[in-house]
């Protein structure tokens, strides 16, 4: 079997320029830095401002800078973010906590828990009556398994598995 001379050639040229790129990467060697200031060092003098040329030329419109009178807007529009109407807050003492109910049209969309020690707890009702966190997300339920539980025999085992079956009693006595 013979191999084509040209692929054996193109080959050896591209390793041969690979591996004389990567000597070459290597030669360079890093400048020396400069020493930092010294403690009482004025540092850089300001230098001269820039010529006159740069600035504008005196045929050019001054901008308006009056200010600009923005419409009125009503205290209840939802659009800004701002509720139509203001809630109904509700404080009272429960316990060592303070909490708060946030209530609008009759319906209560937020609880603030506040203990004697410790942080601020909040609760949010979406429009269907459900409990949320702050940022509208239905409260994770974890998953939860029972593994061992205390006070209690271990499972029988079956026969198959090696163990021996105790005989069933007889209750004939």
């Amino acid at each position: 079997m013979k191999i084509p001379a040209v692929p054996v050639v193109v080959a050896t040229l591209l390793s041969a320029a690979v591996f004389a790129a990567s000597l070459n990467a290597q030669t360079a060697a890093p400048s020396p830095a400069l020493p930092p200031p010294g403690l009482d060092d004025p540092g850089v003098q300001a230098g001269p401002p820039p010529a006159a040329s740069s600035a504008a030329p005196a045929d050019a419109p001054k901008p308006d800078l009056r200010p600009l009178t923005l419409p009125a807007m009503k205290s209840g529009d939802s659009r800004m973010g701002r509720p139509a109407d203001e809630p109904e807050v509700s404080i009272r003492q429960q316990g060592d906590n303070t909490v708060q109910e946030y209530s609008r049209n009759g319906r209560v969309y937020m609880v603030v828990v506040t203990p004697r020690h410790g942080p601020q707890q909040t609760y949010m009702v979406d429009p269907q009556g459900q409990w949320v966190d702050e940022r509208g997300q239905r409260r994770a339920t974890p998953t939860l398994y029972k593994v061992l539980e205390w006070g209690k025999s271990p499972p029988a085992t079956r026969p198959d598995e090696g163990a021996v079956a105790a005989p069933a009693s007889s209750s004939s006595r």
